[in-house]
């Protein structure tokens, strides 16, 4: 598998899914047949009993306290892992039940961004995702305003599915899109974030279904600072 690692992106994300529309209003309805004595139909009556909507999924929001509680964490150091197996790109481990990824010797606290994106594009699904977006920005600020030298990188993550290389510049590029909504949008400055693709270099469910897949396709707010 080639892989390569690109470059700083103008030092999330839980995620691709495919573009949705409201589904249909389901009418049930009650038909009323009037016969005559010899069983021959005579006429017929419809009416509407009720309407029914089918369920919608739940809208997604980023947990604003768990965001503030871990993103408060200070990055600590721990003892240097094991060799990396992937060249040019720092090993990473990802510690899913606590939400801190290893790097080089290092424990860096992180949150995963209820964001989704059109299919194997980098534009936000929905106005979750947007609000999703402007929550992050609200507890980046407060955590600037409390620690000015805290630092944030985007993390953007595939699954396995798809071309490696293609997997790994849609990631960069979407991790590069929440970078941008952060830093022209809501204002975050430019010095406290980065932004970083790893393709599928790292996914949580290697063999996994479609289900677990999506989990993969994720963007992360990682403290690196």
């Amino acid at each position: 598998m080639k892989s390569y690692y690109p470059s700083l992106l103008a030092t999330v994300s839980l995620v691709t899914a495919t573009a949705q529309t409201t589904p249909p209003v389901v009418v049930v309805k009650e038909e009323t047949l009037r016969t005559t004595p010899d069983g021959r139909v005579t006429s017929s009556e419809t009416t509407v009993v009720e309407a029914v909507t089918p369920a919608v999924p739940p809208r997604r929001h980023l947990d604003m306290e768990m965001a503030r509680r871990q993103l408060s964490i200070f990055p600590k150091a721990i003892p240097v892992p094991e060799p990396n197996p992937i060249p040019g790109i720092s090993l990473r481990t990802y510690n899913s039940d606590r939400n801190v990824v290893v790097v080089e010797g290092r424990e860096l606290p992180y949150v995963t961004l209820p964001v989704l994106f059109v299919k194997d594009t980098a534009e936000l699904l929905d106005v979750d995702s947007s609000v999703a977006l402007e929550d992050t920005a609200r507890a980046i600020r407060e955590l600037l305003h409390a620690n000015p030298n805290a630092v944030f990188d985007i993390e953007g993550h595939t699954s396995t599915d798809g071309e490696p290389e293609i997997n790994m510049e849609l990631s960069a590029q979407r991790a590069r899109k929440v970078y941008d909504e952060l830093t022209r949008h809501y204002m975050i400055p430019a010095t406290a974030l980065s932004a970083h693709g790893y393709g599928e270099n790292f996914p949580l469910y290697p063999q996994g279904n479609e289900a677990q897949m999506m989990l993969d396709r994720r963007v992360l707010v990682v403290r690196i600072k």
